[in-house]
């Protein structure tokens, strides 16, 4: 029987195959768990394309998917490819509160340059030859809309815990142990610039959520979260970032009065985006100077350690 010690410090392609064969992995299983779930739900009388709207299925069906196709594989290399699981993905003790205090601060500052960014992604038009591409990506952001749409407007305070659990928490820890813990780690082993290994990580991470007028900022964002962990070493100083984004997201996607406010959701009409840029100009800035303190707490984080 082979020993774990001969897989471990393997080549950074070795490391990208076994996370594509745990991937796989995840696929059957997620496959065979919502089998299970479909299977249960017409026992109650649902029909499969009740099911497939039930807000409470999907959710169900995501918090399986995060684990499956993120979770499980990241754990999976961590433990074969390496003789330090917790080293592999950057585990460390919880960050001290004023790093988590800063760390809200920034994705508040950082937002409104986000949601201009959207803006310009969202404007982008194609040529006539690429019709069918625009299409294809159109209806994929409208699936993915209506699927946010049916687990955020779900009414009551359960519900709201339950899409803060599934959507920002599960989200936040799996896909940042996935692509910030495991995937720069591989890419890290074919160039030592760091800079290039966050970026090429982040637009997979933006690419692989398949919504293409979103693509730029989630990959910014992506790359902030990378450069989270550069600067601090800890996974859980990006997995709580990710959960903030995710979270203040379905806070405000689930208040009405919220819901409806452009400045709000990023939604900008014409007579306001000029005011609204120069608002976003002026918290890009503060968010540097935020960053810059941040810097400064995980240096002292790190002599302290």
């Amino acid at each position: 029987m082979l020993q774990k010690e001969n897989y471990t410090n393997k080549s950074p392609r070795f490391q990208l195959f076994m996370l594509l064969v745990f991937m796989l992995a995840g696929i059957i299983l997620l496959f065979i768990l919502s089998k299970i779930i479909y299977a249960v739900a017409a026992l109650g009388g649902i029909t499969l394309q009740q099911a497939m709207r039930n807000p409470d299925i999907l959710c169900i069906n995501q918090f399986f998917a995060a684990v499956c196709m993120f979770l499980l594989p990241a754990l999976g290399v961590a433990f074969v490819c390496s003789t330090n699981f917790k080293s592999y993905l950057s585990l460390r003790k919880c960050p001290s509160l004023k790093i988590l205090f800063f760390v809200l601060l920034s994705m508040i500052l950082l937002s409104p340059a986000l949601n201009l960014l959207t803006l310009l992604n969202q404007s982008v038009v194609f040529p006539d030859f690429m019709a069918p591409v625009e299409n294809w990506m159109k209806a994929r952001e409208d699936s993915a809309r209506e699927l946010t749409d049916l687990l955020i407007d779900r009414q009551g305070f359960w519900s709201l815990i339950t899409n803060l659990l599934v959507i920002a928490v599960m989200a936040g820890i799996t896909e940042e142990f996935f692509f910030r813990g495991t995937l720069e780690r591989i890419i890290g082993g074919w160039t030592q610039k760091p800079h290039l290994i966050i970026w090429i990580a982040a637009a997979i991470f933006s690419a692989i959520h398949m919504q293409f007028y979103g693509f730029l900022p989630r990959m910014v964002l992506g790359a902030y979260f990378g450069y989270l962990l550069l600067w601090s070493g800890n996974i859980w100083v990006p997995v709580f970032a990710h959960f903030l984004n995710n979270a203040l997201v379905i806070i405000c996607m689930s208040d009405a009065r919220l819901k409806e406010n452009e400045f709000i959701t990023g939604e900008i009409s014409g007579p306001n985006i000029m005011t609204y840029s120069i608002g976003a100009v002026f918290t890009l800035y503060l968010f540097i100077l935020c960053v810059r303190r941040l810097k400064v707490f995980f240096a002292q984080d790190e002599v302290l350690t």
